[in-house]
């Protein structure tokens, strides 16, 4: 995975917080629990498979083509392309800037605040949640190119209604920090506070499959 474009510099403050559940899975009425629907893997072109290298069994909504359907009543997941920075060894950085942590990523992860998930932004449905560090920040990863990544994944997030809908993630930091990959503080800083972390990234929620069970059930 490569590094992400930022869309925006900064932001004002965003929604008030919110927090989000999967509904937990309920068992058949006779002897064995129903088995759970094939959830098909976000699959990047270069191969990499989001839903198991983040250990996610729902549905994920992501910059790839092919990962862009959720289905109605069931939660999803939203994961956006990873940071990435120099090693500790070859780090460099603009004229002034001192990081908190001697290798980049770990700069990274330590003024890492939180991520906000917004659904169907500047429309009147929009939705926000935010989640903390804790419950959003993946480390320890490297991307194509061996270097250090760090991804923001949000936890299963509720269904929304059938159509079309965007998901827009932005990420806050507690203060200023550079990748290490040059001295352009353009190019290779994000300041502090909320930004922009990915586009409005489309998708459709599309009915449940009819249940094969009862050929007379209309589909949700």
């Amino acid at each position: 995975m490569n590094r992400p474009r930022l869309f925006a510099a900064t932001v004002p403050a965003l929604l008030a917080a919110a927090l989000c559940a999967a509904p937990a899975a309920s068992a058949s009425g006779t002897a064995a629990p129903a088995a759970r629907p094939h959830v098909p893997h976000c699959v990047a072109s270069d191969g990499f498979d989001f839903n198991k290298v983040f250990h996610v069994k729902e549905r994920i909504i992501a910059p790839p083509a092919t990962c862009r359907v959720a289905i109605a009543k069931e939660p999803w997941v939203r994961a956006v392309l990873g940071w990435s920075t120099q090693t500790a060894e070859k780090a460099v950085y603009p004229a002034g800037y001192t990081p908190l942590r001697r290798a980049p990523i770990e700069d990274f992860n330590a003024k890492f605040v939180s991520a906000t998930y917004v659904h169907d932004i500047g429309t009147p449905q929009e939705q926000t949640f935010t989640f903390d560090k804790k419950r959003v920040l993946r480390t320890g990863l490297t991307d194509l190119d061996g270097f250090p990544q760090s991804v923001p994944v949000s936890p299963p997030l509720k269904a929304l209604s059938v159509g079309q809908h965007t998901s827009t993630v932005f990420i806050t930091l507690s203060a200023e920090h550079c990748d290490g990959f040059t001295t352009d503080r353009a190019a290779s800083c994000l300041p502090a506070g909320t930004i922009q972390f990915s586009d409005d990234t489309p998708f459709e929620v599309q009915p449940r499959p009819r249940d094969t069970k009862h050929p007379d059930r209309r589909p949700d």
